[in-house]
């Protein structure tokens, strides 16, 4: 996970590539205001089975599985990051923790009924230039 510091006219899209092969995902922070919002976004850009829960177990679970979305790596972008759970700061810290839980388990690979190589997810958390002092962020800032 990291924190990008954008210019403010610079594109996120010009400035976080992915490599080829790897599946990229964008939520708006401005609409993750909060817990419920955060994980609806999450499921919709990330095509979660409809019978998916909308909590913290349920999305760490279907992140860490993705069987649905094969990939050589997986980007995550969180554009207007300063927003994200702005009305439920509270559950910041998951949220960091359950990323961070799910790329450990990409990283880590699988062995045994269904094994699958180390596979990168990363997760960039993106603010303009100006509001990266907004919050604490818990995370490095990618130069």
């Amino acid at each position: 996970m990291h924190l990008v510091v954008l210019e403010r006219n610079e594109d996120v899209g010009v400035r976080l590539v992915a490599p080829p092969g790897f599946v990229t995902k964008a939520i708006y922070g401005a609409r993750s205001r909060t817990k419920p919002a955060l994980l609806a976004e999450l499921a919709q850009a990330f095509e979660f089975p409809a019978y998916t829960g909308r909590n913290w177990d349920a999305l760490e679970e279907c992140l860490a599985d993705l069987e649905w979305l094969p990939a050589e790596g997986y980007l995550l972008v969180v554009t207007d990051a300063d927003q994200l759970l702005g009305e439920s700061p509270e559950d910041y810290g998951t949220f960091l923790e359950v990323m961070e839980t799910v790329a450990a388990e990409w990283a880590a690979g699988r062995t045994g009924e269904w094994p699958r190589p180390p596979v990168p997810f990363h997760v960039c958390l993106t603010v303009r230039e100006g509001r990266e002092s907004a919050r604490t962020w818990g995370v490095p800032r990618l130069p």
